[in-house]
């Protein structure tokens, strides 16, 4: 009876501590700071400004003009113009985020980082599974992508592609347009890009700077060729510019933010970087202006050669300078796209191993993840994401992909802007301020419920010519009204304890209005996606959470010790530990 009773109790006990350690354990100032460290101790050289710009431009506008440009154009004319500029001024409000936290820790992991920091295990997971959609999973989109451009340039595309239906490549549900197929090129492309980024950074800087260099040629070269086929006039009329109205513009800004991955991906090489602190806001700020000006100007360009017809499909670049007439232009941007696309596929699976290695070092992924050879590479971890992204590559249609992708990249902005809020208001390492924490939630879900009322209950109908649903008028109304109290109560009832001082940390401003603003128009994109894309994202996450759960239970015989409660935790924060990692309470002004 007394062993029954022990053992039961140390059930409930274990039951309680995993409980804990899913819902409230945060990972410290001083473990950050301790593992970005070890990180600076690895042989490999470090990234300097230039070569993190290389890789943020490089992969941003290969996933951008070559892929993206030709797709917006039947979507909104020459409204995707304008949708890229949104779509850069809402990365912008979202980049502030990222900066800060970005100098606060300086280390690989990106959104899985400062999620862990400020909102528990938990949340890290989700941020991890968005991180992988914008990486790894991008990477096979990018490579399906690239193997249709090389099937259609060597005259192979009808041999190379099995259609899922049976039918031939060519068939209207069998095409480039909708790549129902499977694809073993792409699946090559990537093992090849994979056999890069396992070989270390020294050899992959110079491959993505040179190619980063002869990319950036290419297209303005592209936009100077494209100006100079200008036809007609598209600012004749609304009607010319917005041929779809301002519709076309909202459907079509959503599914651009997969362009802009770039800057996201040179917050997760922090810990590759030479002074983070100091170099990462300037990477991730001159990323994010120079990819999005240079995308917005090929798509000016693109739209000023081939205006908007209706019924037309897909339209790259190399396609329209061949309807010119321009064949040895045509053949230049096939042939450098060619060459120069497979450098987005590398780059966008680059940062990958650096997530589940700093999931595995947190004991979330096998110790497999974060094994690494003399030169600090993650090779074995690199060797795995990038089998299961060939797999994916050859298999899964970029027609799924593709929102799916930027589902991932804009609820990854969202865990970012709450991470910062969370962490200026006391909960950065602990959960210090519970209250802040359960507000900061019940904000995420009132925007989320404003951005769906706005969008598919007045804006959408609206644009369709339709009565706004009065319900959703109410619920955009009532959350609100809930989600501005909440930020006046943050902004004028708790205390910014953060290390606000030091000229060396980035400070974003405006907190927590502006972070609650990117939050609210994140969701207001996402609420356009379809709830198919949302299920396939909800179904990868499920997958990856059973894996999180399946390890945690593993391992939890074989912690070191318990989790501590909020209370432990407080009393063994060091006092010399700064910034928002630091002691704090409630504070009301």
């Amino acid at each position: 009876m007394a062993k029954s009773k022990a053992k039961e109790a140390t059930r409930t006990g274990m039951t309680s501590t995993i409980l804990n350690k899913i819902f409230f354990e945060r990972k410290t100032l001083q473990e950050v700071l301790q593992e970005a460290e070890h990180d600076h101790e690895g042989g490999a050289g470090k990234l300097t400004l230039i070569d993190l710009l290389a890789i943020g431009i490089g992969a941003t506008i290969g996933s951008g003009v070559f892929v993206l440009t030709g797709k917006a154009v039947p979507i909104a004319g020459g409204g995707a113009i304008v949708a890229w500029l949104i779509a850069g001024a809402i990365c912008f409000l979202s980049s502030s985020s990222y900066m800060e936290l970005t100098s606060r820790l300086p280390t690989k992991g990106s959104c899985y980082v400062f999620s862990y920091h400020s909102l528990g295990e938990l949340a890290s997971v989700v941020g991890a599974v968005c991180l992988t959609m914008e990486y790894g999973i991008s990477s096979a989109g990018i490579a399906r992508t690239w193997s249709l451009k090389f099937g259609r340039a060597v005259g192979i595309a009808e041999h190379s592609f099995i259609c899922y239906n049976g039918q031939e490549f060519g068939s209207e549900s069998c095409s480039g347009d909708v790549d129902n197929y499977f694809d073993p090129i792409a699946g090559v492309m990537v093992l090849l890009c994979t056999a890069v980024v396992a070989r270390g950074l020294d050899m992959g800087k110079i491959i993505i700077n040179s190619f980063t260099a002869a990319k950036i040629l290419l297209v303005i070269f592209m936009i100077v060729a494209g100006l100079c086929c200008w036809t007609g006039n598209m600012f004749e009329s609304t009607e010319t510019f917005f041929p779809q109205g301002v519709g076309g513009v909202v459907k079509v800004t959503p599914m651009l933010f997969w362009g802009f991955i770039g800057f996201d991906e040179v917050c997760c090489m922090a810990s590759k970087a030479a002074d983070p602190v100091k170099t990462m806001p300037w990477a991730m700020g001159g990323t994010l202006l120079g990819a999005g000006l240079i995308s917005a100007l090929a798509q000016f360009a693109l739209y000023a050669m081939v205006p908007y017809q209706p019924g037309m499909g897909s339209l790259p670049f190399e396609k329209a300078f061949e309807e010119k007439g321009l064949k040895w232009v045509s053949l230049i941007v096939a042939i450098g796209e060619l060459i120069l696309l497979p450098l987005v596929c590398l780059l966008s699976l680059l940062p990958q191993p650096e997530v589940t290695a700093a999931m595995s070092e947190d004991r979330m992924m096998p110790s497999i993840f974060r094994q690494r050879n003399k030169s600090g590479t993650f090779v074995k971890g690199a060797i795995i994401v990038g089998a299961v992204a060939s797999v994916l590559a050859m298999l899964v249609p970029f027609t799924l992909l593709g929102d799916v992708i930027s589902f991932g990249v804009l609820f990854s902005f969202n865990l970012t802007n709450l991470s910062l809020i969370n962490l200026r208001y006391g909960n950065g390492g602990a959960r210090r301020e519970p209250t802040v924490d359960i507000l900061g939630w019940i904000l995420m879900v009132a925007l989320a419920v404003a951005g769906y009322c706005c969008q598919q209950g007045l804006v959408e109908r609206a644009l369709a010519g339709m009565s706004i649903s009065l319900p959703a008028l109410a619920g955009f109304i009532a959350s609100s009204i809930i989600a501005l109290g909440i930020l006046s109560l943050l902004a004028f009832g708790f205390e910014q304890k953060c290390d606000m001082a030091d000229a060396n940390i980035y400070k974003a401003r405006g907190v927590p209005f502006l972070p609650g603003f990117a939050i609210f128009c994140n969701w207001f994109l996402i609420a356009s996606f379809s709830w198919t894309n949302v299920g396939y994202f909800v179904a990868f996450l499920g997958l990856f959470l059973v894996t999180y759960i399946f390890n945690l239970l593993r391992s939890a015989g074989t912690w070191s010790s318990p989790v501590t409660s909020d209370s432990d935790q407080n009393s063994t924060v060091s006092a010399s530990e700064v910034s928002c990692d630091s002691e704090i309470g409630m504070s009301t002004k």
